[in-house]
C-alpha cells in the first residue's frame, strides 16, 4: 500500500501493511535543525518550470517552492495536498506596525484586523503566539461590519487555477499522505475576531449575537466550500477542524453552551460534509477536552489532535472508551522526547503498541516539535519509533 492507502485504512480502523506516522512541524524549529546540521540540498523542493531569469525570455532557472522534510524524516505531512479554500476576510486588512520598541516588543495589525504585539524578533526568534491587544469585533455594530468581509461567493476564495477536473486528477493520485481540507470552527472563529474574554461573555450578555454569528459561519462555510467538496467529495481523505477551546483544566465553555449555541451549526456543516462522502473530521483542539468530547463527537467530529499529555489527555483512555468511534493521533508527550533515552523509550512503549492493537491511532508528538528538541533528539525518536511502524 502506498503511504496515502495505510493512512485511510488506520482511520478507518483496518490494518495497514505499514503503520503511518503524522507530524506537524513548524518552520522555525526546521531552521534551528539547519544550523544543526539538517541536510539543507536533501530537503529542498523545486518547482519544475522554475522561473524566468532576469532579463530573459525564454531562459529559466530552478525556484526553491519549500522543505520536504516530511519525506526525509519519512512521516506524513497533514498539509501535503490540501484543498487551498480561502476561509479569511476579503478584502484582507492592511499589516503594519505600529510600534516598535527594540529589543522588548513589535506591535502590529495583523490581516485579519487584530491587534497583535510579540517579542523583538531580533532576539526572541522562536514561534510564539502573539499577545492580541484588540480585536476587529466588540458588539453587534462592529460584527455586522467585520461580516462583510465574510461573503462565500467570493471568486478571490478559490485558487486562480481552479480547474475542476485538474483538482480532481491531483487529489485521485496523491499518494504521499492523506488529502486534507482545513475548516476554522466555531469556537475558534469567534474567539479570533472578538478574542476570548470577549466572546465568552457575550454568551451570556447578548446570546442572540451568538447565535446569529454561528449561524453565519455555519452557512459561510458550507457554501465557500461547496464547489470543493462537491466536486472533490470523499477524494478529501481527512478535514482538519481547528478549535482549539480548551486549557489545560477543561474547556473554555461548557458542554451546555455548546449544546444551545454550536450542536446544531455542527450538524450542518458536518452533515454537508458527509453526504458527500467525507466522513473523517478531525478535531485540532489544544488543553483538556475530555467533558466536551461527546458533545463534538455528537456534532459530527470522529476524530482528534495533538492530545496534549501535560493536559492531561490519554489516547488509551479515549481509545477504551469511545472505541471505532474516535480516531486519535498524537499523544507522545513532548517532554518526555526532548528529554530522549529512557524517557523517550517508555514513552513510546507505554502507548505506541496498546493503541495499534485496537487501531484507529496514528502515532505522533502531542502537538509540535518545541523549540528545545534538537535535530539529534528528533533523531533519536525517530529512529526508535519506526520500530513500529
Amino acid at each position: 500500500m502506498t503511504p496515502r492507502e495505510n493512512f485511510k485504512k488506520v482511520i478507518h480502523f483496518k490494518k495497514p501493511d505499514k503503520w503511518p506516522w503524522l507530524e506537524f512541524v513548524i518552520n522555525q524549529v526546521v531552521i534551528n535543525w539547519f544550523e544543526q546540521g539538517l541536510p539543507f540540498h536533501e530537503l529542498v523542493n523545486f518547482s519544475p518550470g522554475g522561473e524566468l531569469m532576469d532579463g530573459a525570455i525564454c531562459l529559466h532557472e530552478p525556484a526553491m517552492v519549500g522543505f520536504s522534510y516530511s519525506k526525509y524524516f519519512g512521516f506524513a505531512d497533514l498539509a501535503g495536498c490540501y484543498m487551498p479554500v480561502d476561509l479569511g476576510p476579503i478584502p484582507r486588512y492592511k499589516d503594519k506596525i505600529t510600534e516598535y520598541v527594540e529589543g522588548k516588543y513589535i506591535e502590529y495589525f495583523t490581516s485579519t484586523g487584530v491587534l497583535a504585539r510579540k517579542p523583538d524578533p531580533k532576539i526572541y526568534t522562536w514561534y510564539t503566539v502573539p499577545q492580541h491587544m484588540d480585536f476587529p469585533v466588540k458588539d453587534r455594530k462592529s460584527w455586522a461590519e467585520y461580516k462583510e468581509r465574510f461573503k462565500p461567493y467570493d471568486s478571490r476564495r478559490y485558487p486562480k487555477n481552479w480547474h475542476r477536473n485538474d483538482y480532481v486528477h491531483v487529489f485521485e493520485n496523491y499518494q504521499d499522505g492523506p488529502t486534507s481540507l482545513f475548516i476554522t470552527g466555531f469556537y475558534g472563529f469567534g474567539a479570533q475576531v472578538m478574542g476570548i474574554p470577549t466572546f465568552i461573555k457575550l454568551f451570556y450578555k447578548d446570546p442572540d449575537l451568538m447565535h446569529e454569528m454561528a449561524e453565519h459561519w455555519a452557512y459561510f462555510t458550507v457554501e465557500a466550500l461547496r464547489d470543493a467538496v462537491e466536486t472533490l467529495k470523499d477524494r478529501i481523505d481527512i478535514v482538519f477542524w481547528w478549535e482549539d477551546m480548551a486549557s489545560g483544566h477543561g474547556p473554555n465553555i461548557s458542554p451546555n453552551i455548546f449544546d444551545k449555541v454550536f450542536l446544531q451549526r455542527y450538524k450542518k456543516v458536518t452533515g454537508f460534509l458527509k453526504a458527500n462522502g467525507i466522513d473523517r473530521i478531525m478535531c485540532d483542539s489544544d488543553g483538556n477536552t475530555y467533558s466536551i468530547l461527546p458533545n463534538l463527537m455528537e456534532g459530527g467530529i470522529t476524530g482528534h489532535w495533538p492530545l496534549e499529555v501535560s493536559s492531561g489527555m490519554d489516547a488509551r483512555v479515549l481509545q477504551k472508551k469511545y472505541g471505532e468511534r474516535l480516531f486519535l493521533v498524537g499523544n507522545l508527550d513532548k517532554r518526555a522526547l526532548v528529554k530522549g533515552g529512557e524517557f523517550m523509550k517508555k514513552e513510546i512503549d507505554s502507548k505506541v503498541p496498546v493503541l495499534q492493537q485496537s487501531g484507529g491511532y496514528i502515532p505522533g508528538i502531542d502537538h509540535a516539535p518545541p523549540a528545545d528538541m534538537s535535530l539529534s533528539r528528533f533523531k533519536e525518536y525517530t529512529e526508535y519509533l519506526q520500530k513500529y511502524l
